[in-house]
């Protein structure tokens, strides 16, 4: 274990994958999937907590397997989302790599419902098109992804959306390009990250052919990053006047930097706060009062305090 030196830490599910996809080298060299136990997780959750940690960011290669190797199978998921919840000090979890095909409807409810875990949900989409999704290996597509992303938001209302997609993969076609771009009109996702796709051996999609040239992959990156970037921007903006919770991560002066539910740590915007003397790893109680770009601006909410 090495100790924390900051308010968030991540935490290991699993290790491994069983999935196949035909762009990815990790089953090859990192095994079968096998989550970790769950006396083992919460007893490492419990340590960073006691170390400092006031958020997990929980990680996987796949999240949503976790548990289907263990004796509760994957409806063990809302058992470790109890178990976290009985974890004094622990103010958020984060669960990161949730695979659409193996989400559970009770995972679903159980994060919903959790007053810990952050309404954050990291779906591993990857395309929106199911004709390169089927060559990717994976199944879905824009139509099934949005009814997913319909699912949630009937659950969790606030619930926010990340996910990351690959460009120019073997077949890709400027339609499928299109299938895409309007997808992220219509998912209305908080954020996205785009990859031009890269040679990966030993893997199927390394000598697919209709390889599609890295110059190419890299104009359709960019073309999706300002699609991608217009939808980021008009969410955040739907958050002024909102109030918020944030973990306090550096304090200058009188002015501090966090984040809330709906930001990661190392991927995601941030919160700025004017007037703040919450410290480092506390939760400040904030209003949003502005968005630039995907980060928000904010002021703290005054408490009133009992008269005197």
């Amino acid at each position: 274990r090495t100790t924390p030196h900051g308010p968030w830490a991540y935490l290991k599910l699993a290790g491994g994958c069983d999935r196949v996809c035909t762009f990815c080298a990790i089953p090859s060299f990192r095994g079968r999937f096998a989550s970790r136990p769950l006396p083992e997780v919460v007893a490492e959750a419990r340590w960073l907590v006691g170390s400092g940690v006031r958020e997990l960011v929980c990680v996987s290669e796949n999240t949503t397997s976790w548990g289907k190797d263990l004796p509760s199978g994957r409806r063990g998921q809302v058992a470790l989302i109890r178990a976290f919840e009985g974890i004094e000090g622990l103010e958020r979890v984060r669960l990161l790599y949730l695979q659409p095909a193996e989400i559970i409807p009770e995972l679903l409810d159980a994060m919903a419902a959790s007053p810990v875990v952050a309404g954050y949900y990291d779906l591993s989409l990857q395309h929106a098109s199911p004709r390169v999704l089927a060559r990717m290996a994976r199944s879905g597509g824009a139509e099934r992804f949005l009814r997913l992303l319909a699912d949630i938001r009937a659950r969790d209302p606030q619930a926010v959306f990340r996910s990351s997609f690959i460009t120019g993969f073997p077949g890709e076609t400027e339609p499928d390009v299109d299938v895409v771009e309007q997808f992220l009109i219509d998912a209305r996702l908080d954020w996205a990250g785009f990859f031009p796709f890269s040679v990966e051996d030993p893997t199927p999609s390394a000598t697919m052919p209709d390889q599609v040239d890295a110059a190419v992959a890299r104009a359709r990156r960019d073309r999706l990053t300002q699609v991608a970037e217009a939808v980021a921007a008009d969410a955040a903006s739907g958050f002024v006047g909102r109030t918020l919770s944030i973990l306090v991560e550096s304090v200058t002066g009188s002015q501090a930097v966090g984040r809330s539910y709906r930001e990661a740590p190392d991927t995601d915007g941030e919160v700025h706060i004017a007037g703040c003397d919450v410290p480092v790893g506390q939760l400040a109680t904030v209003r949003v009062v502005a968005a630039e770009g995907v980060d928000l601006i904010a002021e703290p909410v005054i408490v009133p305090g009992p008269r005197a």
